[in-house]
Order: structure tokens, then C-alpha cells, then sequence
């Protein structure tokens, strides 16, 4: 079943987890100190304010704001639940909510509302898929290392551990500071299109975007199984990633700077094959603004 405004539902969602998870987390700091429960609280609604509003103004660095915050809320009611254990009625409606938060943060819809907020006039922007190597290597190690570099300084330091949580403080945030740069480019990678054709905007794959112009593009569709990748007038900037990859084929060729670690050299090339996470969309407003006789 297809979601229509996921966003829309997230805001919803989010607005209402304070009687949810926040109660669930309340509760289980009843017995702390008065200094612990002051900065959990404070904490807690940093976060939620800054999701809630990063969600309504529409950014790309909203996105990225969202996806790390967002998923932080099940790992954050497991723990809270492990360390001081609270009603199993509260655990369960908690942990549903949260789960369901983060599941709609991380939808392709979501990512494309959030991106397509900084379109202006004749644009529309569509992320592309996460390259398989980033997905299931180092990105949910970065993003663990935003969240806990984060939070776990400040929390010690208001349990009154002040020597290793100053230090963890400082190092955290500092690691926190460089992951979320990192993690900030994926949702920097998309194809827009403009009235003369589509850009490719990834630097994960490339030096510099490049425009396909409405009069140079021959076909787009799905790629076949059994393309050859080897061709010298093809580059693929999917990247392996998961999922349907669409393949443009040009009446003459555009010129693309791969990104590699040496020197980088300008191909010509007459086919692209690239990945974004609502391909069917892509085609279909391809068509609207009739780039293919």
C-alpha cells in the first residue's frame, strides 16, 4: 500500500511522541537526581523541536537531521527501559511509536517531500539510492557514532561524572561534528529537473553534475539485466546500490569527470545508468514534461 504524504504523517507522529516516548523515558528517571532529570528533559525536547522543525521546513538538511534523530528514539527506549524497567503497557506502545517514527523517516517518499523543498520555480528533486558499499559498511557505524558521541558525554557529566565526560563530551561531539558532514552528502545526491532536461547531482560518483539536455536524450527506462557495463560510451554512477536502476540513452554524448582518487579524466558518453530511490516517479515526470518523443 502506497503511503501519499508520509511526511505529512511523520509530523503528525512526531508531534504527539512526548505522550509516548517522552513519558516512557519520564518515568524511567522518577528515581534520578534532579540534575540528570533537568538535562534529560532539556535534551530530549531539543531533539524533538529541532526534528519537528527540520520536518516542517523541508531541507535537505532536514532530511539528514530527521534520519539521525528519528531511528536514535527505538535504541533510546531500550535502554531506558534496560536501565530503570517501567510498565510493559508503556514499553510496548512506546517502542510501537518509535518504530514507526523511524520507519517513515527513512521511506524514499519522505526523503523526496524533504529534498524537493529547495526546488524553486520549474524544478523537482529526487534522491538517489545510498551506494550498497556506504549502506551496509560504514554508514550505521557513522550514524552510531553521531548518536552516542551526541549524548553520552553530557549525560555523564550530569550524573556527576565530570573528568570522562567533559573528555568524552568534547571528543564526541567533535566525532558527532565530522560523521554528520559525512552522512549530510547522501542527502545531497539527487537528479533535479530543470525545463531543458535533468541534472545528475552526485559527488559520490562524479566531480561535477552534468545536464541532459531535453534535445540530446533519446530514451529512459529501466536497464536491462543484461546491459553491458564495459562499454566505453557508458558510465554507470548507480554505484551497486539496491534497486531498479534506470538507464538514459543520448542521441549524442555529455561530458561526465568520474570521480576516482587519481586524476580525474572527462569521458564523452552516450548512455548513464543511475539509482534513485522512486524510479517509477522519475519516469512518470519525465513524461509529464514530455523529454521523450
Amino acid at each position: 500500500m502506497k503511503i501519499r504524504n508520509p511526511l505529512a504523517i511523520f509530523i503528525v507522529l512526531w508531534a504527539v511522541l512526548p505522550f509516548s516516548v517522552g513519558a516512557a523515558i519520564d518515568s524511567s528517571f522518577t528515581q534520578s537526581a534532579d540534575q540528570l532529570r533537568t538535562f534529560i528533559s532539556v535534551g530530549v525536547w531539543t531533539a524533538w523541536g529541532l526534528v519537528l522543525g527540520s520536518s516542517i521546513i523541508r531541507r535537505p538538511w532536514g532530511l539528514t537531521v530527521v534520519r539521525i534523530i528519528a531511528p536514535a528514539t527505538v535504541p533510546t527506549i531500550l535502554v531506558t527501559h534496560w536501565s530503570a524497567t517501567f510498565a510493559s503497557g508503556t514499553l510496548t506502545v512506546a517502542l510501537s511509536h518509535a518504530v514507526l517514527v523511524s520507519l517513515l523517516a527513512l521511506l524514499p517518499e519522505t526523503g523526496h517531500l524533504m529534498v524537493d523543498g529547495l526546488s524553486y520555480g520549474d524544478e523537482k528533486r529526487f534522491l538517489l539510492r545510498v551506494p550498497t558499499a556506504v549502506l551496509f559498511g560504514p554508514l550505521p557505524l557513522v550514524w552510531a557514532i553521531t548518536v552516542s558521541g551526541i549524548f553520552s558525554g553530557p549525560i555523564l557529566v550530569a550524573s556527576g561524572k565530570w573528568g570522562v565526560g567533559l573528555a568524552l563530551w568534547a571528543v564526541g561531539w567533535l566525532l558527532a561534528a565530522l560523521a554528520t558532514r559525512s552522512m549530510h552528502q547522501l542527502a545531497r545526491r539527487w537528479i533535479v529537473f530543470v525545463p531543458n532536461g535533468f541534472v545528475i547531482h552526485d559527488y559520490l560518483a562524479t566531480r561535477e553534475p552534468f545536464l541532459l539536455r531535453r534535445q540530446d536524450l533519446s530514451s529512459l527506462g529501466p536497464a536491462a539485466a543484461d546491459i553491458d557495463t564495459s562499454s566505453e560510451d557508458l558510465i554507470d554512477v548507480s554505484q551497486l546500490a539496491l534497486g531498479p536502476v534506470l538507464h538514459v540513452v543520448l542521441r549524442g554524448d555529455v561530458e561526465v569527470v568520474p570521480r576516482s582518487r587519481g586524476i580525474s579524466e572527462v569521458r564523452q558518453v552516450a548512455q548513464i545508468l543511475f539509482s534513485p530511490t522512486r524510479p517509477g516517479a522519475v519516469l512518470e515526470e519525465a513524461h509529464q514534461r514530455k523529454l521523450l518523443r
